[in-house]
Parts: structure tokens; C-alpha cells; sequence
């Protein structure tokens, strides 16, 4: 799995090659992804990772715009 920087901007974006996947990120970096969320944090957590931040991405839209927190 190659490991992924992400920062401001590009995380959007950046993310777009694990669209519909669970992400684990570290200091803005992937650490584990995939669709299975309990084996990708059972994974970060194997990696030392006691409290992995988690988000699911959703794929990009053209012409769709999307607000949240």
C-alpha cells in the first residue's frame, strides 16, 4: 500500500483513489484503507495507532457541491 500526504486543499482531492473507502489517517498521511471499517482500524491500531482518526470518502461529483461539518 503506497502512503499518501495530504494537506489543506489537496485532501479532497488527494483522496479521490480510495473513493468509497474507509480511510485511517495519521498527520495527514493514509495509513490503512478499505471498504471493511473494523479491519482497517483493527489494522491501524496493530500498527501502534491507539485512537485512528477514520473517514469514509465519497467520490466527487461534478456539478455537485457539498456542505458539512
Amino acid at each position: 500500500m503506497s502512503k499518501e500526504t495530504l494537506t489543506g486543499s489537496t485532501r479532497e482531492t488527494g483522496l479521490q483513489s480510495y473513493a468509497r473507502e474507509w480511510v485511517v489517517l495519521e498527520n495527514g498521511t493514509v495509513i490503512e484503507h478499505g471498504a471493511d471499517l473494523v479491519a482497517i482500524v483493527k489494522r491501524a491500531r496493530a500498527r501502534g495507532i491507539q485512537k485512528p482518526y477514520v473517514d469514509f470518502v465519497e467520490p466527487i461529483e461534478p456539478g455537485v457541491v457539498k456542505l458539512g461539518l
